[in-house]
């Protein structure tokens, strides 16, 4: 017997229809909800995303390689996620069992609907089965394995880690959705009573098979029909809240990683004529940031990375990098709730969200940008909003006194030129 089984074994047609409406219901909410966040990227000023992919074919290719190169390796291959012990291990364990888990429910649909086309579409049979199968229960583990690491880690309660009360709900979905999964899978094999190779491929589903061994045939399709709907709710109920939780960055974070443009020591000019057009030389707005830097706020999962290696943060400076992303993220959700009401404008970002303070304490040493995960350009922020402080006459501190030196004595340090060069002295340097 070809090594098979039905999708929608033990479940009536008027229940698999319901199944398709809450899908569409669960995916509606999703849209939704990344439509309220695109609204919001909307308020920053454009990016030259039109020109990206104008061209042929092969110029159009050779603009997003670059791009469509970092999110195979950032994010795909979660190059840089790694080299943070069980973290990473736990993080890469979630991520590969839960886009295994993607892909294996994507596939099957797929051969749901070819099969009513034709019967003889149908791939979900046969050696393709039984490796499939035998795969995601596998990749099950793992991706249960990452999450209850995940748990342990919140309970613990890192001070670099963000905390959102939704965090435990994500975790609690991502636990239940694997447990239910597996238990949707032992009971249809104890009722479909699979033999041989069929049966022995799913070894987590056949094990939990044998512990509900003594239910009778009409109860174990009672208890799996009970169950295959409360892992639909659970599916469904996770696919909605994706936009409303951390998992955002699952969407937003590979879009900021290919349109991040990597510029370490690069400043972006600013040119006479874009002073007079727009009366600004940094941001005084967070409608002045670009839409890619609005969007890179919303990739942000608050690993706090970027905190752990900040020099200003460890030496107890008023500034977290991951904080100053997480309040401007906050001022454009309030911005776009200002402007939704009515008002012209929203909080004031200067003083009221970011101090002052808070930015002349970066040392622009670009540590933050170079461990983010997802890419976010943390410094940009802060040098475009230090401009501004810069062009309204607000330099002060040691970067004031470090530019008076830089005009009168021609270095930061304040000493005569004559004595510039004593610092080689017993050095044996030559002229």
């Amino acid at each position: 017997m070809t090594p098979t089984r039905e999708t929608f074994g033990n479940i009536p047609l008027s229940s698999q229809l319901a199944f398709y409406g809450l899908a569409m219901v669960a995916m509606g909410i999703f849209c939704w909800g990344v439509w309220r966040r695109w609204k919001l990227w909307r308020l920053g000023t454009p990016i030259a995303f039109r020109e990206l992919i104008s061209g042929n074919l092969a110029a159009v290719w050779k603009k997003i390689r670059p791009g469509a190169r970092r999110v195979v390796v950032d994010a795909g291959a979660q190059q840089r996620v790694r080299g943070h012990g069980l973290g990473t291990v736990a993080h890469v364990s979630l991520y590969v069992g839960f886009m295994a888990l993607l892909a294996g429910t994507t596939l099957l649909e797929a051969d749901n609907i070819l099969s009513h086309v034709s019967g003889a579409l149908k791939f979900h049979r046969g050696l393709y089965y039984v490796i499939y199968e035998y795969t995601l229960d596998v990749l099950g583990l793992a991706f249960l394995a990452g999450t209850l690491f995940f748990c342990w880690r919140r309970l613990r309660r890192p001070a670099a880690l963000g905390h959102r009360p939704t965090d435990w709900y994500v975790l609690v979905s991502f636990l239940a959705i694997g447990v239910t999964g597996y238990l949707v899978e032992a009971l249809r094999i104890l009722w479909s009573q699979p033999t041989g190779i069929t049966a022995h491929c799913s070894p987590v589903g056949l094990w939990l098979a044998g512990i509900f061994d003594g239910l009778t045939v009409s109860a174990t399709r009672r208890a799996h029909f009970a169950v295959w709907w409360i892992h639909s709710f659970l599916v469904f109920g996770f696919i909605a809240s994706i936009p409303f939780t951390r998992l955002f960055h699952f969407i937003a974070g590979p879009m900021n990683i290919f349109l991040a443009a990597p510029s370490l020591g690069q400043l972006a000019p600013v040119t006479m004529e874009e002073v007079e057009q727009t009366g600004r030389v940094g941001p005084s707005d967070i409608r002045h940031f670009s839409r890619q830097q609005l969007l890179s706020l919303d990739a942000c999962m608050e690993c706090g990375r970027c905190e752990e290696v900040c020099p200003a943060f460890a030496t107890a400076k008023p500034l977290s990098p991951k904080r100053v992303v997480q309040d401007l993220k906050g001022l454009m959700e309030a911005t776009g709730a200002a402007l939704a009401a009515g008002k012209t404008e929203g909080p004031a970002l200067h003083e009221t969200t970011i101090a002052a303070e808070t930015l002349w304490s970066c040392t622009a040493c670009s540590a933050c940008v170079n461990v983010c995960p997802v890419r976010i350009d943390q410094l940009a922020l802060i040098i475009g909003l230090r401009r501004h402080l810069v062009a309204e006459g607000g330099l002060s501190g040691t970067a004031a006194t470090a530019l008076r030196r830089m005009q009168s004595n021609g270095n930061p340090w304040g000493l005569p030129p004559v004595e510039r060069a004593n610092w080689r002295d017993g050095l044996a340097a030559k002229s």
